[in-house]
């Protein structure tokens, strides 16, 4: 047995014209059966037959004046400076200062590490130099002189 909102979502479609002929007959088959399908149908059936009783005629120039009640509302500008703004232009601001601080600090930071890879360098160049000085001078050897007397 189908739950009463399948049903009331049958029962509409019914009265939308969207049940094809095999759904119609689900519906009343449904509808012999089911008390509260039934009530459901009554409802929505008065519901459309007191709809049908309504013939108000709008004015002609209804649909202009919403047009352009819509339009005015449309154009009302707000200026960019209002009190309202002030705590997003604060934060636009903010934001800009904060990428500006950013890319600064970037910047210095690729300096600083092209500097140290360039003292790096010089570091090892100098070293090299100081294990080629060493080993270009000859050899000392350290002999002991009779000369002197120990006391």
């Amino acid at each position: 047995m189908m739950n009463n909102k399948t049903i009331t979502e049958i029962i509409n479609a019914w009265f939308d014209g969207e049940l094809n002929k095999s759904e119609e007959a689900n519906l009343f088959a449904i509808l012999s059966v089911n008390e509260d399908a039934r009530e459901t149908f009554r409802q929505q059936s008065d519901l459309k037959n007191n709809f049908s009783f309504i013939s108000e005629d709008f004015p002609d120039k209804l649909d202009e004046r919403i047009l352009g009640s819509i339009h005015s509302t449309t154009n009302h500008k707000r200026r960019v400076f209002d009190k309202s703004n002030y705590p997003a232009l604060f934060g636009y601001a903010l934001s800009i200062v904060m990428i500006i601080i950013s890319l600064f600090l970037v910047t210095e930071l690729r300096t600083n590490r092209s500097g140290l890879n360039d003292l790096s360098v010089k570091v090892k160049e100098q070293e090299q130099t100081i294990k080629l000085m060493f080993n270009a001078y000859p050899t000392i050897v350290v002999k002991p002189t009779n000369n002197a007397t120990i006391q």
